[in-house]
């Protein structure tokens, strides 16, 4: 089962058009977020502050030092948070909610 579908699968549940065109905008943003969330996977595959910080300085994202007092265990938000706004930066006007939703399903997709 594809992403697509499994996101066809969750607009069954709303009723609005707005959601579905939401969870569609995602979709669409899945194929842009997946490079990206592969890229900060192989740059920081230890999720150590030194390679965090790195992934920061590569993308020019700013707030490196406030993310590295995140406690180890929720290095991982870090990380989407990181991937997020990369996407962002492709994507300029594009809500947040949107770009994470986009960011998570590439996640999910790229450990199956």
């Amino acid at each position: 089962m594809n992403i697509k579908s499994i996101v066809q699968k969750i607009v069954m549940f709303f009723k609005s058009g707005r959601a579905e065109a939401v969870l569609n905008q995602a979709a669409e943003l899945v194929p842009k977020a997946l490079p990206i969330v592969q890229e900060i996977a192989a740059m920081v595959p230890n999720k150590t502050d030194q390679e965090i910080l790195s992934a920061f300085q590569t993308y020019a994202v700013p707030g490196a030092a406030q993310f590295l007092a995140t406690p180890l265990a929720q290095r991982g938000y870090v990380l989407l948070h990181l991937a997020t706004e990369v996407l962002a930066g492709q994507f300029p006007g594009v809500a947040t909610n949107i770009l994470n939703a986009a960011v998570q399903l590439a996640v999910t997709g790229s450990k199956a």
